[in-house]
C-alpha cells in the first residue's frame, strides 16, 4: 500500500509500505477514500510545527470504507462509509477522567499523522470507537470535515459572550476561520470575517452563512459593517495566531480572544489592563469530550454544510500540488502566496468515491 511519510522539514514521499489487517478483535482496517489538508500539516511539512516524528504517516481529517473487522467489533462491518475521529485517548489519565482528552497525558503514539501512522495512505487502522457510520446521502467528502469542526466545537464550549449583540471578528478565511463562522451563527452571533488574502476572501464570499460579511482588513469591516471606525471588539477569534499584541489594545472590556492557530509567536501584553478591563484570552485545540460526534451530527443533518468548504481535489501523487494550492511549496522549501481561491483541500486515495 501507499503512504505519504513525513522525514524531515519539506521531506515528504510516497513510500510503498506493508499492507494493514485487523489482528486484534477491536481492529477496524479502512480503505482511506478523502483526507483533508490540515494546517497541523502544513506546520509540520514547513517546520513552523515540529510535532511528527520523523518516518510517520502524515494526515488525520479522513473518510474511507471499512475493509476488515476484528472478530468482535459490532458497531460498523464490510463495506460501512466511516468518518475517522484521529485522536485516540486513554480514558484512564487525570485530563481523560476530568473530560479534557484533547490533553490526554497517554497520547503520544497514537495522535494520527503526529506520532501514529495517519490517514494520507491507501489504508488506516483504528478501532471501532473511534469510526462512525455516513448516512448514504452525506458524502464522503463533506465527511472529511468532521474532525476540523470538532476542533471548532471544543473552542465555541470556551466562548460565553456577555451579550448575543457582541462585536465579532474571525479572523482568517481558511477551513478554520469559515467553521467558526458558521458555530458561531448557530449561537446567535453573526461576526465579521476579515481576511487579507484576495484569493481565499473570494471563496469565503461563496459559503458564508446569511448575514455575513467578509472585509479584506480590519479597518473597512468596522467602518462598513459596524458603521463605527471605532467599533469595539467584543469577541475575537484569531486563526492565525499572530494578532494578539497588534489587537490587544483595542479589545473591549470583558471581551474574549480566543487563538487557535499553531504558530509560535512571542508577544508583551499589559497585565494590568488584563485585569481592570476584564479581558478572557485563551486558546484552544483538539477535539474535546463529545465534540467530535456533536460535529459528526451537525454535518449529517446538514446544519454546517461542510462540502462548501471544499476548493480542491488532488490525488495522492500530486499531493506538492495539493500542498501549494495553500501555500506550501514542497519543491520551492517555502511558504507562499496562491492566486487561485482556496480553502479546504482534499487528498483523493480512492478515485470515483
Amino acid at each position: 500500500m501507499r503512504a505519504l511519510k513525513y522525514k524531515d522539514t519539506w521531506n515528504l514521499s510516497i513510500e510503498e509500505v506493508n499492507d494493514l489487517h485487523a489482528e486484534a478483535p477491536y481492529d477496524v482496517i479502512v480503505a482511506v477514500s478523502y483526507c483533508g489538508i490540515c494546517g497541523t500539516d502544513v506546520g509540520i511539512a514547513s517546520g513552523a510545527y515540529p510535532a511528527a516524528v520523523s518516518g510517520v504517516t502524515l494526515g488525520h481529517e479522513a473518510t474511507g470504507i471499512v475493509v476488515e473487522i476484528g472478530e468482535k467489533v459490532k458497531n460498523v462491518n464490510v463495506g460501512d462509509r466511516v468518518v475517522i475521529n484521529p485522536t485516540p485517548y486513554c480514558g484512564k489519565c487525570r485530563m481523560c477522567q476530568t473530560l479534557r482528552i484533547n490533553h490526554c497525558q497517554n497520547k503520544f503514539g497514537t495522535e494520527s499523522g503526529v506520532s501514529y501512522d495517519g490517514t494520507y495512505a491507501d489504508l488506516y487502522k483504528t478501532t471501532q470507537d473511534f469510526v462512525y457510520v455516513l448516512p448514504e446521502k452525506v458524502s464522503l467528502k463533506a465527511g472529511t470535515l468532521t474532525e476540523p469542526l470538532s476542533c471548532i466545537l471544543t473552542g465555541l464550549r470556551k466562548i460565553q459572550p456577555a451579550t448575543m449583540t457582541a462585536y465579532s471578528y474571525v479572523f482568517g478565511a481558511g477551513p478554520m476561520g469559515l467553521l467558526y463562522i458558521w458555530a458561531l451563527s448557530l449561537k446567535g452571533i453573526v461576526p465579521v470575517l476579515i481576511e487579507s488574502s484576495p484569493s481565499r476572501l473570494e471563496f469565503a464570499k461563496t459559503c458564508l452563512p446569511h448575514g455575513v460579511r467578509v472585509y479584506s482588513n480590519l479597518e473597512e469591516a468596522k467602518s462598513d459593517f459596524f458603521k463605527d471606525v471605532k467599533a469595539p471588539m467584543d469577541l475575537v477569534v484569531d486563526t492565525t495566531s499572530g494578532l494578539l499584541e497588534e489587537l490587544y489594545p483595542e479589545l473591549a472590556c470583558g471581551s474574549i480572544y480566543m487563538s487557535i492557530g499553531l504558530k509560535q509567536k512571542k508577544v508583551s501584553i499589559d497585565t494590568m489592563q488584563l485585569a481592570d478591563k476584564s479581558l478572557t484570552i485563551m486558546g484552544s485545540i483538539d477535539s474535546m469530550h463529545g465534540s467530535f460526534i456533536e460535529a459528526f451530527h451537525l454535518i449529517v443533518k446538514g446544519v454546517i454544510p461542510a462540502e462548501k468548504l471544499v476548493s480542491h481535489i488532488y490525488p495522492l501523487n500530486e499531493f506538492k500540488q495539493a500542498f501549494a494550492a495553500i501555500g506550501c511549496d514542497l519543491s520551492q522549501k517555502k511558504m507562499t502566496k496562491t492566486s487561485e481561491p482556496n480553502c479546504k483541500v482534499l487528498i483523493e486515495m480512492r478515485a470515483g468515491q
